[in-house]
């Protein structure tokens, strides 16, 4: 029994460290949602159970402006949060069906700035709405969570670049897209006056986003490189050790790359050791040529096997 579980516990791992971006805010969000249960249950056995939803709403984003100030944090952390298994359970399964599209289409590192500003977004399309209109005000100080906005972001995003691409559904058979992504919007639309009107107008916030992502892309304009910038400096402050260090290469081979550029030995964040280590000719042929397809398409052109070839090696003893 202990060999499944620790299988189980490597896969999840694996994953996390080498899948897409989709199946990491997939992980996540099923963590979150379990974690949050979990608090629950500790709470509902020791007969607090009325305290899980305070502490849950500082991580919940409400319209009430006062309430966003004291918690701006809420704005990001609302996304991972699940009201039940229905709802976390639909968005996960959109989120893959078009996230996977999506990163074959402009790659992995665009997925999560698509999703979390579309979240963002979504949070701020409520707000101005609940507080510019007086229908809402009784909506105010009701909290908001959940990955919906991110998703339909993503969703947009797909249909606004490939809105042709034709995808399975159960009894209707190829379905293009965009018409799965139009009757999202119109759903949505057309529901903000029956029930739910912050969830709505915040779906609808992230689909707008994603659609203008892919909008301005296509005019040259990449909305993700800021993020992408930030986020990076954040994960090497929490994380330096987790990208592999095996960048050693033949010296005939780095001199003569390097011959038209002066940034080309640099290959990103696969710097040269201090102490050059020293393979056999077949795994240092491998590596080199690992390399030199980072330095011309990054990191996250490389295959999975390539990346955990780069791993393994990196724990070599020296």
């Amino acid at each position: 029994m202990s060999i499944y579980n620790n299988s189980i516990v490597e896969d999840v791992r694996y994953q996390f460290q080498h899948g897409s971006m989709v199946i990491r805010l997939i992980l996540i969000c099923v963590g979150v949602y379990l974690a949050d249960n979990f608090l629950y249950l500790l709470l509902f056995l020791f007969n607090n159970a009325p305290l899980h939803s305070t502490i849950m709403e500082w991580f919940m984003v409400c319209s009430k402006i006062p309430d966003i100030l004291f918690k701006p944090w809420s704005f990001i952390t609302y996304i991972f949060l699940h009201a039940d298994f229905w709802h976390i359970l639909f968005n996960m399964i959109v989120l893959y069906i078009f996230g996977r599209i999506l990163v074959d289409m402009i790659g992995n590192r665009k997925i999560l700035p698509i999703f979390i500003l579309g979240g963002i977004a979504g949070a701020v399309m409520c707000i101005l709405m609940f507080n510019i209109f007086p229908v809402f005000k009784p909506y105010l100080s009701a909290p908001m969570l959940g990955a919906s906005a991110g998703v339909m972001s993503v969703m947009l995003a797909t249909a606004t670049l490939r809105p042709n691409y034709s995808i399975m559904l159960v009894f209707l058979g190829a379905v293009q897209i965009k018409y799965i992504a139009l009757f999202f919007v119109l759903l949505d639309f057309t529901n903000i006056a029956v029930d739910n009107p912050g969830g709505h107008i915040a779906h609808l916030g992230g689909a707008l986003f994603g659609y203008v992502f892919i909008k301005q892309l296509k005019n040259g304009n990449d909305l993700s490189i800021g993020f992408n910038k930030v986020w990076d400096a954040i994960t090497g402050l929490f994380d330096p050790k987790n990208k592999p260090r095996v960048a050693y290469r033949n010296t005939k081979a780095t001199s003569t790359n390097n011959a038209g550029s002066s940034s080309s030995g640099n290959y990103y964040s696969y710097k040269p050791q201090e102490t050059p280590r020293v393979f056999d000719s077949a795994k240092q042929e491998k590596i080199d040529t690992i390399l030199d397809k980072i330095a011309h398409s990054g990191y996250d052109s490389l295959s999975n096997e390539e990346k955990e070839f780069l791993f393994n090696v990196s724990k070599e003893d020296v």
